[in-house]
């Protein structure tokens, strides 16, 4: 009865940490328009790369949803706790502003993007409609990334104080390190920190899928 109790949360575990893994291969396989030169150059290489850049954006999507079931599960060993309960709030919060980000530019832009290469004559309206929704995702975004970062950190304090102290704590400092870099990057406009925070998601993703995998809370 024990293992069957216990399969559920390790397969938990395996999914969260497989789920890691394919944040970095979607990571890795952004697409990067590389160098251009005026607006019509930005649309051209938006709708080149509406496909692939379709794919890394809606696989996000799954990903995060994937990720937040697993969280949810690991969060049934922990329901007596707040913290817990402010971690998995905190992350769905992040997860819904990360993923609204990944719509608007993965699917809605390089949509705009094909629509108004066909009509030269209107590129002022599409540059303004591509000014609108790259500052809401140069909000959004970050925002997202910002309340996953705190959720990781609460996630950290509950381990802690459950009496998984390493994890846990290395959680925490993640959780932390991740929310003060993303608070800079945010006020610098800095994108490269954006993707430093993603990976920093992949990374407890793997934590949580040991926590599940090993099953009941083992005291550090």
């Amino acid at each position: 009865m024990a293992e069957a109790a216990a399969s559920p949360n390790r397969i938990a575990g395996i999914v969260s940490m497989t789920s890691a893994a394919a944040a970095i291969v979607l990571l890795a396989n952004h697409p990067n328009p590389g160098p251009v030169h005026g607006f019509a150059d930005i649309l051209k290489a938006e709708a080149a790369d509406r496909i692939i850049g379709g794919i890394v954006h809606g696989g996000f999507i799954v990903v995060l949803a994937v990720q937040l079931a697993c969280y949810a599960i690991l969060n049934m060993r922990y329901r007596d706790r707040a913290s817990a309960t402010a971690a998995l709030t905190l992350f769905a919060v992040g997860v819904a502003f990360q993923s609204a980000s990944l719509v608007l530019d993965g699917l809605v832009i390089p949509t705009i993007a094909m629509r108004y290469l066909a009509a030269p004559a209107k590129l002022e309206y599409a540059k303004a409609l591509f000014v609108l929704l790259g500052t809401i995702v140069s909000f959004i975004m970050p925002i997202g990334l910002m309340f996953q970062a705190a959720g990781i950190a609460f996630w950290g304090w509950t381990l802690t104080a459950s009496g998984s102290r390493t994890i846990g704590l290395i959680a925490l400092l993640l959780g932390s390190l991740l929310l003060a870099a993303l608070i800079v990057g945010f006020l610098m406009m800095n994108p490269i920190i954006l993707m430093i925070a993603i990976a920093g998601t992949a990374a407890w993703a793997v934590i949580a899928g040991l926590t599940l995998f090993r099953g009941a809370t083992v005291k550090d």
